[in-house]
């Protein structure tokens, strides 16, 4: 097996809507979108969320639960 990452920035500090990347999107928050969406498409062995922000790296790193030692949050 070939190791693909995925890397997915989520900076905070957007222009036109703020704080878009934890914005809640049926019922889950917009980055957890693009995390669930990289492991369903079982292309990536390893999946990074490049932030800026410590609010939204608690986020992302409650799927570390789900898709154990593949995500990380640099």
């Amino acid at each position: 097996m070939r190791n693909i990452i995925a890397i997915i920035p989520a900076r905070s500090g957007s222009k036109s809507i703020k704080d878009k990347n934890i914005k809640l999107l049926g019922g889950k928050p917009l980055i957890a979108w693009s995390i669930e969406q990289c492991f369903k498409s079982k292309i990536f062995s390893k999946v990074y969320i490049s932030t800026d922000s410590k609010k939204y790296a608690l986020i992302a790193k409650k799927f570390h639960n789900k898709y154990p030692s593949k995500i990380s949050v640099i």
